[in-house]
């Protein structure tokens, strides 16, 4: 019988204790909290790929380590140690899963998963750090990133970082002073990204988010037209919204906005449209075409003001990510480079010259809002978009992520 399979994970190679280590995280949320991996555990962890059987990764593991032998016990024990640890894809895992989900299917909202850790878990607290990063950036550059009223001349929308305020912080404010005020009984559609990956190209849920002190609750009219137009199931594998903090983010900010105005939202996931069409445009395959126009026949026959927000990071480069260096000044320049490229079909609101910019090379600096940014343009479309601002965040464990701040507002010159 081949042997379990690694399942996919953010992995930070450091030292711990003085012993080379590899700490792994997941973006389901399943582990309680990362789990330590020993360097020689985690070689033989990598070689547990689901189709090898136990003298083949026995032989690799010689091959590799210049002969030094791998008893039988002693894999057995690791493999037994990494599935009770939920690092494999194995029954047990798919229990946990199914566990994780009932229990977010239960629950009467999305609670707050990165309040306390992430940002301020008090309401006044996180009010005045917000407010902050928004008068900065009015006193920082008044007439480079203007407000607009949101709703005043039709569809509108933001792309704003999803990095952690402490870095992203200047951006989100000036993506959120063009935004201004939310008019009250307005419908607020967010795109993030499912870094979880799961095997559907959008997920939504029919539950709202709570913030610090209410719970912004999912717009059912809106939600049910989108449903009854998708010829997939859009809410099959609505869990991963559990702790998934790209709409998170977009909600304690949107909340504080809002001015505790009445406001409903649409949170939507999007997995990476590369695994359906690779290199070729998105619009070849017929789900994502099909939730696109569910989308936007919804938006049109909502008879309340809607924007649309998307909360996406831009490239990711450096060892951290897996390059074979470092994120040194020139790896660095590369990516602004081409994120900057990017950002010009997102000004021109051209959709698919984004996508055919960005997959030019395969995606080499692995923009991870790929897909959110492309779906946004092409659900807001007629679309032009203003870039508010552009930065590069380092990494702790050794990297680059790009991030931005773009308003978009609607184009009377009507184009796709």
């Amino acid at each position: 019988m081949p042997v379990p399979k690694l399942r996919p994970l953010d992995l930070i190679a450091g030292e711990w204790s003085g012993r080379q280590a590899v700490l792994t995280r997941d973006y389901e949320g399943l582990l309680e909290s990362p789990v330590l991996v020993p360097l020689p555990v985690f070689l033989v962890a990598l070689l547990l790929d689901g189709q090898r059987e136990t003298i083949d990764v026995q032989v690799e593991y010689a091959r590799l380590t210049g002969g030094e032998i791998l008893p039988q016990w002693d894999l057995d024990r690791i493999i037994a140690d990494l599935d009770a640890h939920l690092l494999l894809d194995t029954p047990r895992l798919a229990a946990r899963r199914l566990e994780i989900e009932e229990a977010y299917r239960a629950a009467p909202c999305r609670s707050l998963a990165h309040a306390g850790v992430s940002y301020p878990a008090d309401r006044d607290a996180l009010r005045a750090r917000l407010q902050a990063f928004i008068d900065d950036a009015s006193a920082a550059a008044p007439e480079s990133a203007p407000s607009r009223p949101a709703g005043a001349d039709g569809l509108r929308g933001l792309l704003a970082p999803h990095i952690d305020f402490q870095r992203g912080g200047p951006s989100y404010g000036r993506a959120y002073r063009f935004l201004g005020s939310v008019p009250a009984g307005a419908c607020a559609i967010i795109v993030g990204v499912a870094h979880a990956a799961p095997p559907a190209p959008f997920v939504l849920t029919r539950k709202g988010y709570a913030v610090t002190d209410r719970v912004l609750e999912v717009d059912a009219p809106l939600l049910d037209d989108i449903v009854s137009r998708c010829p997939f199931d859009v809410l099959a594998h609505e869990a991963v919204h559990r702790t998934e903090h790209s709409i998170e983010f977009q909600a304690v900010f949107l909340d504080h906005v809002a001015r505790d105005r009445p406001l409903t939202i649409v949170p939507i996931l999007c997995s990476n449209f590369e695994a359906w069409c690779g290199c070729d445009s998105p619009s070849v395959v017929p789900q994502i075409e099909a939730f696109i126009g569910a989308l936007r026949a919804a938006i049109k026959g909502a008879r309340r003001p809607v924007l649309a927000l998307a909360g996406v990071d831009l490239s990711h480069v450096g060892s951290r990510f897996g390059d074979g260096e470092d994120a040194d000044p020139a790896l660095g320049a590369a990516a602004r480079a081409a994120d900057l490229a990017a950002l010009d079909y997102v000004a021109a609101g051209d959709a698919e010259g984004f996508w055919r910019t960005v997959m030019a090379d395969g995606n080499r600096h692995r923009l991870c809002g790929l897909s959110a940014i492309y779906t946004v343009l092409r659900v807001l479309s007629p679309v032009r978009g203003q870039i508010l601002d552009y930065r590069q965040g380092e990494d702790p464990a050794g990297g680059l992520v790009g991030f931005a701040a773009v308003g978009l507002q609607g184009d009377d010159a009507g184009h796709e």
